[in-house]
């Protein structure tokens, strides 16, 4: 399936994805605070990767990251100063991120995707970030050289850990929906089969706008056909 380039542009210090005629303004950014508000939580999930890079082409600087309507950390002036980063795990330095969720949670949620509880119609989120934050049981295998045999074994530990972060990005401290615990048996793991493309799909897909269908042709038919 073909899909769109993405094309982004700055305007008025918007951040505009361009196709065709339209435009969807996906997030805003002020360069005096150097911080980029984004539209929402799906919004800075699918984009900010393609953004980052943009803006740093851009020379753009961006330290803070909110989504709209969020206010930024308060760091209490009883916190010890931040660990630094190491080299090789910039700010995944477990040091570096414990102290990020305890002192800055709305950077550390931002940061790594952290999946967020859905709010009921006419509710409201917590004051506490971290209470908004979705937990689930999870499941991780850690694998580690054996330090006798110089890389030439390895040892495998396969751990469970109960109400556990669910974000975009892996750490010691967040885990990707797909390590979620789903059972003990081998057939718990198993995903469903499910066929994500259809021509009635990817024709409505193209009509909303979500896609676009570059070419169409008709050809012979073949139970063995793939991309």
């Amino acid at each position: 399936m073909a899909t769109p380039n993405l094309v982004l542009e700055i305007e008025d210090e918007k951040i505009v994805r361009t196709r065709g005629n339209r435009k969807t303004t996906i997030a805003r950014f002020d360069t005096e605070a150097k911080t980029i508000y984004w539209k929402d939580e799906d919004t800075r999930d699918g984009y900010h990767k393609s953004v980052t890079a943009f803006l740093s082409v851009e020379k753009i600087p961006i330290d803070h990251t909110l989504i709209e309507g969020q206010k930024p950390d308060v760091v209490p002036k009883s916190a010890p100063p931040a660990p630094a980063q190491h080299p090789m795990q910039g700010d995944l330095t477990p040091e570096f991120l414990d102290w990020e969720m305890k002192y800055m949670p709305i950077a550390f949620q931002n940061r790594m995707g952290v999946k967020l509880k859905k709010v009921p119609d006419g509710g409201k989120a917590s004051d506490i970030p971290s209470e908004n934050w979705v937990r689930a049981d999870v499941v991780r295998t850690y694998v580690q050289p054996v330090e006798e045999t110089k890389g030439g074994e390895y040892s495998s530990i396969k751990f469970k850990q109960e109400a556990q972060i669910i974000a975009r990005r892996k750490s010691h401290i967040t885990f990707e929906e797909k390590e979620i615990f789903k059972g003990d048996k081998a057939t718990d793991q198993v995903v469903p089969f499910s066929e994500p493309y259809s021509i009635a799909k990817l024709e409505k897909a193209d009509k909303l706008g979500q896609i676009e269908i570059v070419s169409r042709k008709h050809g012979a038919g073949s139970a063995g056909a793939s991309f």
